[in-house]
């Protein structure tokens, strides 16, 4: 064999040998599945970013065509005398409904970014807190023409209580405002066991506090009790424009219970009445 043999066979040998077959990563399909998840959920939220922004428009939209229109009357001077105190009033609701649905926005955006636990957590007693919602709902509830009943013992909890102080309001303003004339509202603050795999995260043989509010209203269909926590969703549109909802109350009640690790039930009966039941660990 001629040197120019050898030299060409090394090469040959060198060409097969001095670069090793590529071998896809093992994990490379486990990367591509948890980056379409991830590309799936960011989706989801901008569509529910999106779908919140316009409902919060909308939302907005009718109480500030009624301010304008009622303001600019008044500024023309083509409202008689007499009639200027009920203009005023009127504007003063319409602006009163406003700021309730701003600063529910707020707190639901609040909620949407805050990491549960990232917060200086604090001692709260779920009796003071519901004693004070009680006494600050007292008006509504006579003007309703319904009785409010509270039966509590301390119980104390780490979290944010003007979160959950929010929480046992939004809760018992809606069972007054939803309940007949003459119809009853007890609620309920107590420590229970959870049987063990019942917890939210399927642990069990813990104590957890409870807050319960019950009352005597119409109660809700059982077809609509999964989306009455939807953001913006009304049982009965025109009956909540009339009371004034924001159709975001219960919305902060899931949000605020599942914030303190909790979760929150509910139970209706149409006719009869409705029970939301909010479970908080304790400790």
């Amino acid at each position: 064999m001629s040197a120019a043999d050898e030299l060409r066979g090394g090469n040959d040998q060198a060409t097969s040998t001095s670069a090793p077959a590529v071998v896809p990563a093992a994990d490379k399909p486990a990367r591509s599945v948890s980056a379409l998840a991830r590309n799936e959920e960011l989706a989801r939220a901008e569509k529910m970013r999106r779908e919140f922004t316009a409902n919060v428009s909308h939302e907005m939209k009718t109480p500030l065509q009624v301010i304008s229109g009622y303001a600019e009357l008044m500024a023309n001077g083509l409202v008689p005398p007499e009639d200027v105190p009920r203009f005023a009033q009127l504007i003063y609701e319409e602006s009163q409904a406003m700021r309730a649905l701003i600063d529910d926005v707020l707190i639901l955006s609040r909620l949407d970014e805050a990491t549960p636990g990232a917060d200086e957590a604090e001692a709260v007693d779920l009796l003071a807190v519901a004693e004070r919602v009680v006494e600050r709902l007292s008006k509504l509830a006579a003007d309703a023409d319904v009785t409010v009943c509270l039966e509590a013992e301390p119980v104390i909890i780490q979290g944010n209580e003007t979160l959950l102080k929010q929480m046992i309001y939004n809760l018992v303003e809606n069972a007054i405002r939803y309940n007949r004339e003459g119809g009853r509202v007890l609620v309920e603050v107590c420590e229970e066991d959870v049987p063990a795999g019942e917890g939210a995260s399927g642990e069990g043989g813990v104590r957890i506090g409870i807050v319960r509010v019950n009352d005597t209203g119409a109660g809700i269909p059982a077809d609509k009790l999964e989306k009455i926590f939807e953001r913006f969703y009304r049982l009965e549109k025109s009956r909540s424009k009339e009371l004034g909802g924001t159709g975001l109350g219960l919305a902060i009640v899931k949000h605020a219970a599942l914030y303190h690790g909790g979760e929150v039930f509910v139970e209706s009966e149409e006719d009869v009445g409705t029970r939301f039941t909010v479970r908080l660990p304790i400790g």
